[in-house]
């Protein structure tokens, strides 16, 4: 056995009580009472998901890539906790981490996987010891600590976005070039893929995430049937312990999607059609996502469609964030991934990143798109863009340059990433409706496609507040004036000068 070098000197004594493959029951079976509420592709509008009684859930999630490398018990208790206050209730995290140079390590310095002769990662050979508790080095293992972490989001009612490897492990770097870190293959996908299945198979609030900012097609590397593999691994897996412990799995197994990489074919584009792709994911900046989303949203079958890695605050601003959030979810997506540079989860000050605007303004998105609703409001929502009549406007930009700091690759650079787009949802009874103006142009609706009276409110998704005649308030009061009458339609004249960061929504119900 060859370990690489720079291994905290506990891991020794740990590999001497090593348990293979075979568990003689799976963790998750001894875990306690689960609090999140395990979630399904509803049948009565397969766009959303829910639970088993179709209580629709937005997924409001946050991006934090290498919390299990990078995030002690004591971090892990308090990002949730402080997620939670804001009304996210995901994180999106990784298992086998893209961190190249000190593979497979988590916070305590405890590896995941025995290594080859080559210094890579056994898949076949995880490192499990006996016992988890946290005062022993020689039980609190790799494993345990991702336990941990999943334990309390599922303690708090949250979800854990998943994971198992990220893309550098499948298809080798972010353009398709091999290189010597692509260990996996149809076989051993499968293997790994079944026993952390069955591992966390009765950890409900586990969704699962394949691929990691990876195309699935390379020109002549095709990794399709690797990614298949691992989906297979995980239904099995899940269905078997889930059998075993009495729990309910939905006819196509657990929930699992896969992540794209930038500026290339989304999830639907590789593996629609495969039972396995519970929803499709796109991780896209906002030009590209407002195809994306309604694209997804046509396709047969119908499946649910989201962001699941969009741009990061910090390389944009806080505007850039929620007009690329409300156009995605009001464009159809059945939730929303936020981002920073928290997805390093830096030890010394990850606690700065809770503090960007945008994060915070994450909640206001939760409140507005769930808690106005009632489930079934909710289940009946669809995206409309023929509700506004004249022009829509438009989202443009994917280059680093001002406006709103659009994060892009430097081939687009030139280009400011902006929008005015005027972007509709209602119900499919014609009951409410929402419609989100991203620089405040004024939104003319067609109010033939709405029915019964409705009262009028500006949400303003930067602070939360509701705007009502020239004041802001926290309470939701109708507003009555700065309505035009066009014939038989309506004009509703946005607050403010129109412009970068004078974003509002207009809700009739």
């Amino acid at each position: 056995m060859v370990v690489s070098k720079g291994k905290k000197c506990h891991l020794h004594s740990r590999l001497s009580v090593l348990i293979l493959y075979v568990f003689l029951f799976p963790v998750s079976a001894c875990f306690a009472q689960f609090r999140a509420e395990q979630l399904f592709v509803s049948k009565k509008n397969p766009h959303l998901l829910v639970n088993a009684d179709e209580s629709p859930v937005f997924l409001n999630s946050f991006t934090v890539w290498m919390l299990l490398r990078n995030g002690s018990t004591d971090d892990v208790s308090e990002l949730l906790s402080r997620l939670k206050d804001m009304k996210l209730n995901a994180i999106s995290m990784m298992v086998l981490d893209l961190n190249l140079d000190d593979i497979g390590k988590n916070y305590y310095g405890d590896y995941a996987f025995e290594f080859d002769e080559n210094g890579l990662p056994d898949l076949s050979r995880p490192i499990v010891t006996p016992g988890s508790n946290f005062e022993s080095p020689d039980e609190y293992d790799f494993w345990d600590h991702l336990d941990f972490v999943i334990r309390e989001a599922n303690d708090k009612g949250m979800y854990v976005v998943l994971h198992p490897a990220w893309g550098d492990w499948f298809s080798g770097s972010f353009n398709g070039k091999p290189n010597k870190y692509i260990v996996f293959n149809e076989r051993n996908a499968y293997t790994y893929g079944h026993w952390i299945g069955e591992r966390y198979g009765n950890m409900k609030n586990v969704i699962w995430m394949l691929g990691g900012d990876r195309s699935a097609v390379y020109g002549q590397y095709d990794y399709r049937s690797i990614y298949s593999a691992m989906a297979k691994g995980v239904t099995e897996g899940v269905k078997a312990v889930s059998v075993n412990h009495g729990g309910r799995v939905d006819d196509k197994g657990p929930l699992i999607s896969y992540h794209p990489r930038k500026w290339a074919p989304n999830s639907s584009d590789w593996f629609h059609t495969e039972n396995w792709l519970s929803f499709n994911s796109i991780q896209d900046t906002p030009y590209d996502q407002v195809e994306s989303v309604p694209k997804d949203y046509q396709l047969e079958p119908v499946k649910p469609t989201w962001l699941c890695e969009g741009r990061y605050e910090g390389a944009i601003t806080d505007w850039g964030i929620r007009y690329q959030a409300w156009q995605t979810v009001l464009s159809g997506g059945f939730g929303h991934t936020y981002g920073s540079d928290a997805w390093k989860f830096p030890r010394d000050n990850w606690r700065e990143y809770m503090e960007l605007p945008g994060l915070g303004q994450m909640s206001h998105l939760y409140h507005a798109v769930r808690e106005l609703w009632t489930d079934r409001q909710f289940l009946n929502r669809m995206p409309d863009q023929s509700l506004v009549i004249g022009d829509w406007g438009t989202t443009v930009g994917d280059g680093n340059t001002g406006e709103d700091g659009d994060g892009g690759g430097v081939a687009a650079s030139k280009v400011n990433g902006r929008s005015d787009r005027i972007t509709a949802m209602r119900g499919n009874d014609g009951r409410w409706a929402m419609v989100y103006t991203a620089a405040g142009k004024d939104i003319h609706l067609d109010l033939k496609k709405l029915k019964g009276k409705l009262n009028a409110y500006w949400f303003n998704p930067a602070t939360g507040g509701w705007w009502v005649d020239g004041v802001e308030s926290k309470t939701m009061r109708p507003f009555q004036k700065g309505i035009r009458a066009q014939k038989n339609d309506l004009v509703f004249d946005a607050p403010g000068k129109p412009g970068k960061g004078n974003d509002w929504v207009l809700i009739l119900k």
